[in-house]
């Protein structure tokens, strides 16, 4: 069985939470202030023994100098590109650059392995997406984490397909945005972007069990309409939806969701 709760997510700050009954897995860690990030460490380490955070980019909602510190007082390692390490040091400064080890596509940490593939963002941050694989009982598991790209490509889609749980941006419905609008949203996958994305990966593999649906911005989303657009999508291509469909909201926690195969 694999386990997998949205600790936090939007622009205010995200954290993801992956375990197993041998360990867990942080990607991404950025919950608040110091006092907010010990908190929410207190009450991951609760559930699991955590093995360690991966860091898909230097965004301070994504990791900071307060989580780094948190984290490096908790003995934890961060694991990102190395491209990754030199805008946290650029952004967050060097005090706490030991605990961060870097890879160039995938890395071991506990019972996982990650793989890291490059997603377009905003200009001058270096973006991953992640796979992140694992075994219990005997059963193989995959997670998939998609959070802050502006477009997928085909090598995404084969990246993503055959996942068990789907973590997705879907940051803004476009007539919001056109209504209200929100810099920054345009560096981020839109509801109709998202639904695309699922369509595709279901039609490049096995369908994941799960789908959880995330980032959404505060003023040009609500959580139905993402939910609505792939639901929507799937039904004008008269295709059945094969996945639970879960949405978290701002800023978080969202449900923890379980998948046994």
């Amino acid at each position: 069985m694999i386990k997998f709760r949205a600790l936090r997510s939007g622009s205010k700050g995200n954290a993801l939470l992956i375990y197993t009954a041998d360990g867990g897995l942080l990607a991404d860690f950025a919950p608040g202030c110091q006092r907010d990030c010990r908190a929410l460490l207190a009450e991951v380490k609760k559930k699991t023994a955590l093995r360690g955070v991966l860091v898909t980019h230097a965004h301070g909602d994504h990791i900071n100098r307060n989580s780094l510190k948190v984290l490096a007082e908790a003995g934890l390692n961060v694991y990102c590109h190395p491209k990754v390490l030199a805008q946290i040091k650029e952004r967050h400064g060097y005090e706490y650059a030991g605990i961060i080890k870097t890879y160039e596509s995938s890395v071991t940490v506990g019972c996982f392995t990650a793989v890291q593939a490059e997603v377009e963002h905003s200009p001058r941050c270096y973006t991953n997406a992640l796979t992140i694989n694992t075994v219990s009982a005997g059963r193989a598991y995959k997670a998939a984490v998609f959070t802050d790209l502006t477009r997928f490509t085909p090598e995404h889609i084969t990246m993503a397909a055959g996942s068990d749980i789907i973590y997705l941006e879907a940051n803004h419905d476009p007539e919001l945005l056109a209504r209200y609008g929100h810099p920054g949203s345009e560096f981020h996958l839109s509801n109709p972007q998202a639904a695309d994305f699922l369509h595709r990966v279901c039609a490049a593999g096995p369908a994941p069990a799960a789908v959880v649906l995330g980032h959404l911005s505060e003023d040009c989303n609500s959580p139905e309409l993402p939910a609505a657009e792939v639901r929507n999508y799937f039904a004008a291509k008269a295709a059945p939806l094969p996945f639970s469909l879960h949405v978290t909201p701002r800023p978080g926690p969202g449900a923890e969701i379980s998948i046994s195969r």
